[in-house]
């Protein structure tokens, strides 16, 4: 057990690092809208990068801190039925979920996002929309990373759960 929890706490300590980490992305997001608003209307001249930075800001946001909500367990449920039920089924329940949406569904989208990467790396792919065309495999890249992170995560939560359900329940650790 005591691997279980260094490990469980490393990842915890990864996916904090990375939602930290990404949330000073934030100020840095609404600081380019604010540009753009202001030179859009103010000076007539809006900008030509603004559109593809915020997107791309806004969705690294969302992708590497996926694994910070996780694991904070900040995440939307919706718990009418679910808060009634002991911790022991909550666990039954978390632990079925986990094995058969959770790891396939987002196994299956960090493979794609991978695969997506490497693909626009070896073409040199850029974004159709706006007139800055930066190249997109690094932005990929960081959404592949966000989910790997996400999985990465989630494993470490199932091992926890599945301990404590072979406790009864109580806190494995």
């Amino acid at each position: 057990m005591r691997v279980l929890q260094k490990f469980y706490e490393k990842v915890g300590l990864i996916s904090d690092w990375s939602g930290k980490g990404v949330s000073i992305l934030v100020p840095a997001l609404i600081l380019s809208v604010v540009i753009e608003v202001f030179a859009r209307y103010a000076l007539n001249s809006p900008t030509i990068w603004s559109y593809t930075v915020s997107y791309m800001m806004g969705t690294v946001i969302i992708a590497l801190g996926m694994c910070y909500v996780y694991y904070h367990h900040a995440n939307v449920r919706v718990d009418i039925f679910y808060t009634r039920l002991s911790r022991k089924w909550q666990l039954v329940i978390d632990t079925s979920l986990t094995a058969f949406l959770f790891f396939p569904l987002v196994f299956m989208l960090t493979k794609v996002w991978a695969q997506d990467t490497w693909h626009s790396y070896l073409c040199g792919d850029v974004p159709t929309q706006g007139i800055w065309y930066p190249p997109l495999w690094p932005f990929k890249a960081l959404i592949t990373i966000g989910f790997a992170l996400l999985l990465l995560q989630g494993f470490a939560m199932f091992l926890k759960d599945v301990a404590s359900l072979s406790k009864g329940g109580e806190e494995p650790w």
